[in-house]
This record gives C-alpha cells, sequence and structure tokens, in this order.
C-alpha cells in the first residue's frame, strides 16, 4: 500500500508500511508459533505438533471500519488527524478508509466551519470539539459521532446538520458523545442521539451485525467475517450431542455466535457480553436473520461460573473473544477445571492469550490460524481451537 502521508512524514500509525505485506505476514506469523509452541498438542495437525492453518487475510487498504480523527486547528479550519502524528496534518484522505469516508469527513469539517465549534485544544484545555468517529458498512453507509467536551454546541450543531445529511445522504445517523474529562479516553459514556438509525447494518461474513454507536466493532470487515466463520466451523466439527449447548463468552455483536448458529443449527447457543448496547444489537441481528440465540448482559466469567452450577452444568463447547487483557485468570482457572471439552479462542494480544493458556493446561491447541486484523502494524490477532487433553505441557516461554 502506498500512503502519502507516510511518504511525507505526517503519520507514523503503520509502522511496518516499509516492509511488503507477504513479510509481514510471514515474521508475524512467525512470532506467534514460536510464542504459542508450548501449548500446541504435539499430535494434532496433519503432521504431529503442526496445527497452523493459512493466514486469514484481507484487502491491505480500504478496510477500516471505523475512523477515529483528533480535531485540531480552529472553527473556522478544523484539521482531523490522529493523536501523536504531526502538527497540522489532515488526514481525512488516509488509504486505510473505505470508499465515501473521506467525503463524510470533509462534510463534518464544513459542520464545523458553519456550526462555529472550537476544537479543544488539549494544551490550554479550551474548545468543544474533540474527536470525530465514523462507522463505515460495507454497504457504504455512514454513522458520524462527534465528540464534545459540553453539550454547549448542540443547538448550532443541530440547527446547521440539515445541510450535512443533504449533501452526504450515506450517513444514517448522527450523534453527541459528552466527554468532559481531560483525559487520553477517545470519548466518554453519555451519548446524545441528533438524528438517524439506532444502529448501522454492518455485513460480516454470513450475517449482518447491527452496531449502536458505542459497541465494539472489528477493524477489519472482511477479516472478521472470516474469523467468524472458522470459529464457527470448529465448533460445529466438535459438537456431537443432539441438542449440543455452546456458549459465546465476550460475544461483542454476536458474530462468532450468529455464525455457530448457521453452522451448527441444533446447537442451543448463549452469547454474553457486558455491554448492553452489544447485547441490543446482538439481539436486533438475531432476531433479523431469525436465529434463536439467547443473549444477555452479564459478565462473562461470574454468569459462567453461576450457569455452569445449575442442573445442566458447563456447555459442551465455548467461545471466547475477550478484550486485549484476556481471560484473566479467574476465567482461564473455571474453564480449566469446567470440563469443557472444546474451545475456541479468538484473541488480539498473543501475548495474554499465552498466558491465559499457561493457567489452562488441560486444553492444548489442535489448530490455529494468525488473522491479519490490522495491517502494517504491530498488532496481531490469532484464533485457536482447544481440545481437552490429559498430555503433560512443558514449561511456558515468557509471553512478554
Amino acid at each position: 500500500m502506498q500512503c502519502h502521508h507516510f511518504d511525507a512524514g505526517e503519520c507514523r500509525s503503520c509502522t511496518l508500511l516499509p516492509l511488503p505485506r507477504t513479510r509481514q505476514v510471514q515474521e508475524a506469523g512467525a512470532r506467534i508459533r514460536e510464542l504459542l509452541s508450548p501449548f500446541v498438542d504435539p499430535a494434532a495437525g496433519a503432521a504431529p505438533g503442526d496445527v497452523w492453518g493459512p493466514p486469514v487475510l484481507g484487502a491491505e487498504s480500504g478496510f477500516r471500519a471505523r475512523g477515529k480523527m483528533a480535531v485540531s486547528g480552529t472553527a473556522q479550519e478544523p484539521v482531523l488527524g490522529l493523536p501523536g502524528q504531526a502538527e497540522g496534518a489532515d488526514l481525512c484522505d488516509c488509504p486505510l478508509y473505505p470508499a465515501g469516508v473521506e467525503a463524510v469527513l470533509e462534510g463534518v469539517k464544513a459542520l464545523v466551519r458553519r456550526a462555529q465549534v472550537p476544537p479543544y485544544s488539549v494544551a490550554r484545555r479550551r474548545g468543544e470539539l474533540k474527536n470525530v468517529l465514523v462507522t463505515a458498512s460495507p454497504d457504504e453507509e455512514h454513522v458520524v459521532r462527534l465528540v464534545l467536551r459540553t453539550d454547549a454546541a448542540l443547538g448550532r450543531i443541530r440547527e446547521h446538520l440539515p445541510r450535512l445529511l443533504e449533501e452526504h445522504p450515506s450517513i444514517v445517523a448522527v450523534s453527541a458523545n459528552l466527554h468532559p474529562e481531560h483525559t487520553t479516553r477517545v470519548e466518554g459514556e453519555e451519548e446524545v442521539p441528533l438524528w438517524g438509525a439506532a444502529s448501522i447494518g454492518v455485513r460480516t461474513g454470513d450475517v449482518v451485525l447491527r452496531a449502536r454507536p458505542r459497541s465494539f466493532l472489528q477493524t477489519h470487515t472482511e477479516v472478521a467475517g472470516q474469523l467468524y466463520r472458522q470459529g464457527a466451523a470448529w465448533i460445529a466439527e466438535a459438537l456431537s450431542a443432539p441438542a449440543p449447548r455452546v456458549w459465546d463468552l465476550y460475544c461483542g455483536l454476536g458474530g462468532f455466535a450468529l455464525h455457530t448458529a448457521l453452522a451448527a443449527p441444533a446447537a442451543l447457543i448463549t452469547g454474553v457480553e457486558v455491554t448492553p448496547e452489544a447485547i441490543d444489537g446482538a439481539r436486533e441481528a438475531a432476531a433479523a436473520h431469525g436465529l434463536p440465540v439467547t443473549f444477555l448482559a452479564d459478565d462473562a466469567t461470574a454468569w459462567a461460573r453461576r450457569e455452569a452450577e445449575g442442573p445442566e452444568g458447563p456447555p459442551d463447547a465455548a467461545i471466547v473473544n475477550p478484550p486485549r487483557r484476556g481471560i484473566g485468570p479467574e476465567l482461564a482457572g473455571w474453564l480449566e477445571g469446567s470440563g469443557v471439552a472444546d474451545v475456541v479462542y479468538s484473541s488480539c494480544n498473543p501475548a495474554t492469550l499465552a498466558a491465559d493458556l499457561a493457567a489452562m493446561p488441560s486444553l492444548r491447541i489442535v489448530a490455529a490460524r494468525y488473522v491479519d486484523m490490522f495491517p502494517h502494524t504491530e498488532h496481531a490477532e490469532v484464533i485457536v481451537r482447544l481440545r481437552r487433553t490429559p498430555t503433560a505441557v512443558p514449561s511456558p516461554k515468557d509471553p512478554r
């Protein structure tokens, strides 16, 4: 991928851009194989111990489902860039963004000028507009969110919003996020709907996910679809009971749960996620597809421990897709002692995955794939299929 902002030294977010894509993938895959090698079932694979399938790849440009732009400059000349990049560099035409995002961002800048919303100055702690967030669907629909320090500019924004919507009909919703704290967090806790739908449909793999403003959405929609299909296929292969029970812990918008319902129609699937907004989206998607998946808003670890003590006990299989911190000692310890035979673990941080696997010595990797969710960066994702085995496990390598 060629990027004129990188060539000009204005942006260094894509740290690996000078490397050919094939080398990026090869080197990342090799690092992950080495890190996770102590946790592989030596009897698994076409050749003993060779559990790695081909990497999950997608487009190297035009893929980002969400743009997060920091605002600087003035109300008359707003600049949309990235935190930590060159001062004054406007990155609306970043090649990572899909078609239509640049035009929408330029429209937002015009709205800022008309409504005279002063950008927030970190140094002076003055101003209103902190960030502009855009969600893009594969169908070229967009959701715009304006992160503001206070609600002082909402009246002016509402006054001038109709012109933005008229000039950019791809926008299906606009909201303001109020974020009064002086912190590095991108957004605050209060969302103020300004216009449009409560969610945006994002075609991902074999389903349409329903993303609400503050719910998590995978960075690379094309790659996420392949990821969900792979996890669902592994779960479907593992199930043998007449009405097997599957738990999708940290289910988010329900990508894994919904794909598993398609791959294993007889399964009784429950998705658990702590964020109510994500659960609302997951339920909406399940209803639209006619899939009988149960989605619950709860802490995944607390719910699993509590539910497993009930009359039906633990599930036949589980899926975990935690944030970067991993599932942690409590859930890892519960899975280790639960008797669950098959687990699919999708991780956006191989180091915490390794730490979690060290706490689950009875669950060994029998299949794995490197997932290129974040092209041109050091960030890596991996999905592994775990199977319960009595095989002794060597001491793990330091995941750091």
